[in-house]
């Protein structure tokens, strides 16, 4: 971990309005370019809001992984279990990997691989064949570390920021 002292937990409800300005300054950080800044308001209002986030906390088909450095955020992930499935996704029961934000200011420094490893062993002891995700196509740095990690595109999705539609890959990992 680069002599990185980490520690992972899980949410809890006490976390939403922090887990919410979390995801809010890595979603402006990876998106807020993409789109007018009406629509990147909106979209956090619309996902990142201290309700969403307790909405999801206390969903029981999410798990929602934290990293911690002392006591600074540095990353989240959250998968999501029973939920739709795209057609591109044939190796199944499978498990959407609906969130995965490490800090910037931590990129390099094995937090992702860390989390992932977690989020794989979370969807194996949950019994998916495989784990599925949406990527904004013009994100070249996650797509690079969403292959290394092993998965391939297998088809197209679109986000909607505010009322601004982006393409993104539909990408697919099968579980060993």
């Amino acid at each position: 971990m680069s002599g990185l002292a980490l520690d992972f937990r899980l949410a809890e409800p006490a976390d939403a309005a922090a887990l919410g300005g979390f995801m809010a300054r890595n979603f402006v950080a990876a998106y807020g370019h993409c789109s007018t800044p009406e629509n990147i308001q909106a979209a956090i209002h619309e996902h990142y809001g201290e309700a969403a986030q307790l909405r999801q906390i206390q969903d029981p088909s999410r798990w929602n992984l934290i990293a911690l450095h002392g006591d600074q955020w540095v990353g989240h992930a959250q998968i999501k279990s029973g939920g739709d499935v795209p057609d591109g996704v044939t190796a199944r029961p499978a498990i959407e990997l609906s969130r995965f934000y490490v800090d910037t200011a931590f990129h390099g420094r094995s937090i992702a691989q860390a989390m992932m490893e977690m989020v794989k062993s979370r969807a194996r002891e949950l019994g998916a064949r495989s784990i599925f995700l949406s990527v904004w196509q013009e994100q070249p740095q996650a797509i690079r570390f969403y292959t290394k990690e092993g998965f391939t595109i297998a088809g197209t999705l679109v986000f909607v920021v505010g009322n601004d539609p982006k393409d993104d890959w539909l990408m697919v990992h099968t579980l060993d």
